[in-house]
């Protein structure tokens, strides 16, 4: 007897099999009415249908195993950083709050977003750092990759006894995971995963966005129904989102950088409620929305020029704008680490030339 549970089972044939997770429902309802079994004998028959083995025991997932869709699984992860808790309004009128932290595990990096109750019961004890286990969330597909939703079923423990904690590296090292630092001369425009070394030489434009609340995708108002409709979620209560736009020197070049959501009001010290109603002044005088984000950008924001920061990214080629960075994240200098950095290069260099 398979000792899996039946959502174990879907998310091996998810992960194996490409197949979505409705469609897989599907085929699983529809065996289980032709042959008169339960749905958990049905899935058990479909895994073998298609070559899923089933006789390896519970899968320890990391992040990297992820599909959208999956369902009961548990993620082991350490505490990145925790953007602050943000207020939305409920379709029944009433105020909800939302908050953000990223987390990361030895292959990749997800979001963390906790809903409600679960921002007053687990946001305050949580600090970068710390290893969680999370028990049973919503996997969807994020803005920027994986989210893990905390929903009624989920569990946060701290500290967790799970073989996972020991692969998961420390803080110190993770903020270079996955990243290559490189030159701005460097850049041929389709890098992936750079971080580059800079000094924020120019603010093109702050503006700001609704968004779904879950997906973050762009939402539009529909007059008629008199409700923000998202393409995937429908009828939402937007969330503000924050885009700024920023040129990066680092004395080999220049690079326009575009940062959104938490890490851009981060970066601007404000939040994205404030923002915006800056940017509705501006507007109410008479501006357009990007005339009233350059505005913004030039004249509030400014104290940002001759700023030294970290940011981490892809590297596109636009139409009208040439190379772009789209920055996932950014960071201060940590003097330490570029330390160590210059003596990893010089090593380099002496191993080239045949030193220790």
């Amino acid at each position: 007897m398979v000792g899996l549970t039946k959502e174990q089972i879907v998310n091996r044939i998810i992960r194996h099999r490409g197949l979505s997770k409705d469609e897989i429902e599907g085929r699983i309802a529809e065996l289980a009415m032709t042959h008169g079994i339960s749905e958990h004998a049905a899935a058990v028959m479909l895994a073998e249908e298609l070559g899923v083995k089933l006789d390896e025991g519970e899968e320890l997932l990391h992040i990297a195993d992820l599909v959208p869709g999956m369902s009961n699984v548990n993620i082991v992860a350490r505490v990145l950083r925790k953007f602050p808790p943000r207020e939305y309004q409920k379709r029944d009128g009433t105020t909800g709050k939302v908050a953000n932290i990223i987390i990361y595990d030895s292959t990749g990096q997800a979001r963390l977003v906790l809903w409600d109750n679960f921002v007053n019961r687990y946001y305050d004890e949580l600090s970068p750092g710390d290893v969680i286990k999370v028990i049973d969330p919503l996997v969807k597909e994020g803005m920027r990759g994986i989210e893990l939703h905390a929903n009624f079923r989920t569990r946060i423990i701290k500290d967790p006894d799970d073989p996972r904690v020991s692969e998961i590296p420390p803080l110190e090292e993770v903020r270079t995971y996955s990243y290559r630092r490189m030159k701005i001369k460097d850049l041929e425009g389709n890098e992936r995963f750079v971080e580059l070394r800079g000094t924020i030489s120019k603010l093109y434009r702050v503006i700001t966005y609704d968004s779904c609340p879950e997906c973050r995708r762009k939402v539009d108002y529909d007059p008629a129904s008199n409700e923000w409709i998202c393409p995937e979620h429908g009828s939402v209560k937007p969330l503000k989102m924050v885009v700024l736009d920023f040129g990066l020197d680092d004395s080999t070049g220049y690079i326009r950088v575009t940062l959104f959501g938490d890490d851009a009001s981060e970066l601007l010290g404000e939040s994205p409620e404030g923002i915006d109603e800056k940017l509705r002044k501006l507007i109410e005088e008479g501006l357009t929305m990007r005339e009233a984000g350059r505005k913004l950008a030039e004249e509030v924001y400014y104290p940002l020029l001759g700023r030294e920061i970290i940011v981490r990214g892809s590297v596109t080629e636009d139409k009208f704008l040439g190379t772009l960075l789209k920055a996932r994240t950014w960071e201060e200098i940590n003097e330490r680490r570029e330390i160590e950095l210059v003596r990893r290069e010089l090593r380099e260099v002496l191993k080239a030339f045949g030193g220790e």
